[in-house]
């Protein structure tokens, strides 16, 4: 099985793995391709059997599958790479919380075991595009568009419509467009909710809104939004999964809905949402001792 490989090259943890995951290569007869980038920070042996060395785009239609080494955000750069290509990717976690990047590093080898012999699912996730009045090709983004009022200090105007509908016209630091997968990213620390990964909706939630009765909205993601944003300077800040950020100019109309294709993510065998949820979120710990109650004993 040829693999290609996206990594945090700024982790050191993932050098020192590295030795380990190549001579697993090596026995197994896999091959790793590699882009430029990793010679450019390796001191690593470039010519290692095992390794093949190109431009990320070869390297992309050479590769069956895709190892990401680091944290989510690694994840979500790789996903602004590949864009279109629905390839799988498995997430290493050299990184910190690690909801999309769940195989710790040190069990990368078995988890990479399972993989050559067919033990593992794929679970496609829904992706937003941005379109309209944005320099440049559409925005695509797995975890969330943010609508932002950039370095500025006054609140802008997001006026929003659902299917033609008006919905409201929110006067807010910002709008995040988020999906389920970004559910317990940015829009968790904005206050919604977490939703689980296959619900096929998306969430609205306004950043810092100035009237409290606005709240963030779940809606369905067969739904297309079309927002005008309005500030008092020339432009406002649109960006995709914080990778891919442009300048929207004030006043002009964009319209946010579902991708045409979707990111493919490689789950562990036996992994499941709500016990990665659980894991992640340290819930059910017992931080103020609850083996004392009464009805522990019974």
């Amino acid at each position: 099985m040829n693999f290609g490989l996206f990594a945090n090259f700024t982790k050191e943890r993932f050098w020192e793995a590295l030795p380990g995951i190549l001579s697993w290569f090596e026995v197994t007869g896999q091959k790793l391709n590699v882009p430029e980038a990793f010679v450019e920070h390796s001191w690593a042996n470039t010519g290692h059997p095992a390794i093949n060395v190109m431009p990320e785009a070869e390297m992309l239609d050479a590769s069956e599958m895709l190892l990401v080494f680091g944290g989510d955000g690694t994840i979500l750069r790789t996903v602004q790479s590949i864009n279109e290509r629905e390839m799988p990717i498995l997430g290493i976690n050299v990184g910190g919380l690690g909801f999309l990047t769940q195989i710790p590093l040190e069990h990368c080898t078995q988890e990479l075991d399972k993989i050559i012999n067919g033990k593992y699912e794929v679970e496609s996730r829904r992706m937003l595009r941005c379109t309209g009045d944005i320099d440049g090709p559409p925005l695509c983004a797995l975890n969330e568009i943010l609508i932002d009022k950039g370095g500025f200090v006054r609140v802008i105007e997001i006026e929003t419509s659902i299917n033609g509908e008006f919905l409201n016209s929110f006067v807010a630091d910002g709008l995040l467009i988020s999906t389920p997968t970004g559910s317990t990213g940015y829009s968790l620390s904005s206050g919604g909710p977490i939703v689980s990964p296959d619900a096929d909706v998306f969430i609205l939630n306004p950043i810092c809104p100035h009237s409290l009765t606005n709240r963030p909205i779940i809606i369905p993601a067969e739904a297309r939004l079309d927002i005008t944003v309005r500030t008092e300077h020339d432009y406002f800040l649109l960006a995709a999964d914080g990778q891919d950020i442009r300048k929207g100019q004030s006043r002009n109309t964009i319209h946010i809905e579902k991708a045409p294709f979707c990111a493919k993510l490689v789950k562990p065998e036996g992994s499941h949402f709500f016990q990665v949820l659980h894991s992640k979120l340290n819930w059910g710990a017992d931080f103020r001792d609850k083996r004392r109650w009464s009805y522990k004993a019974r």
